[in-house]
């Protein structure tokens, strides 16, 4: 048997990258390579209006407004919550709930490109909206409006913490034609270190787990950006 050969079938493949000098891991190259993932996606984002984007779309955003429309109609009103948590170290979650009111008091980002950023599959804020976005949820496209929620529907507020007496949005989740579809609850509260945060979007009880432990996800990377543009501004 060829040594080499066994080794190549039985231990896993490393390698190690130099260039100009220096060595670097296969994780650097992994966040090379997302980098360039980013500014690609951040390109052609900024090169195709959202016009052209909706219909590139289309299909697919109506194939979404029907599957969302069934989980609203299979549900009777009952909800479930998608929850995603942060312990922030030096930024306060009152300064996050300014940032948040200055930029989106109104539940339309004032800089767009904050909202359209924030994460890879926020594809485009529809142009006939005052605040939305076309985004990937679950596999599906989703469009939706975004208002500020006044009034919370009974099941929906049970899941407000008060230990969390920040406020950074209350938000009323609506497709297309206006059928309220999901709600966001984002609240914070100072620690001595920084801020506790949790968001959530308070989905239709048929919602199924893999969309519930998908926009977790989706929290995770969307806030975390939101987050550090915050600390850039209040700094």
């Amino acid at each position: 048997m060829d040594a080499r050969n066994d080794v190549q079938q039985t231990a896993p493949v490393t390698i190690d990258v130099h260039t100009m000098g220096r060595t670097v891991d296969e994780s650097t190259v992994d966040q090379w390579e997302l980098k360039a993932a980013r500014r690609a996606l951040t390109n052609l984002k900024s090169v195709v209006d959202g016009h052209v984007m909706m219909d590139l779309l289309a299909g697919q955003i109506e194939a979404g407004d029907r599957y969302y429309k069934e989980l609203v109609a299979a549900s009777g009103g009952a909800c479930r919550e998608s929850r995603t948590e942060f312990t922030i170290r030096g930024l306060s979650g009152t300064a996050l709930a300014n940032w948040f009111a200055a930029q989106a008091g109104t539940g339309r980002f004032q800089d767009k490109s904050l909202l359209v950023n924030a994460h890879p599959e926020h594809y485009v804020e529809p142009p006939t909206y005052t605040g939305g976005m076309v985004e990937t949820i679950d596999g599906h496209l989703c469009r939706f409006q975004v208002s500020v929620a006044r009034e919370l529907p009974a099941t929906v507020a049970a899941f407000l913490d008060d230990s969390y007496p920040v406020t950074l949005m209350n938000a009323l989740l609506s497709l297309d034609d206006g059928t309220p579809f999901a709600y966001c609850l984002h609240q914070a509260r100072d620690t001595a270190a920084g801020a506790n945060v949790v968001v959530r979007v308070i989905y239709p009880s048929a919602a199924p787990d893999s969309l519930i432990e998908g926009h977790c996800e989706h929290l995770a990377i969307e806030f975390r950006s939101w987050i550090r543009n915050a600390a850039t501004a209040s700094h």
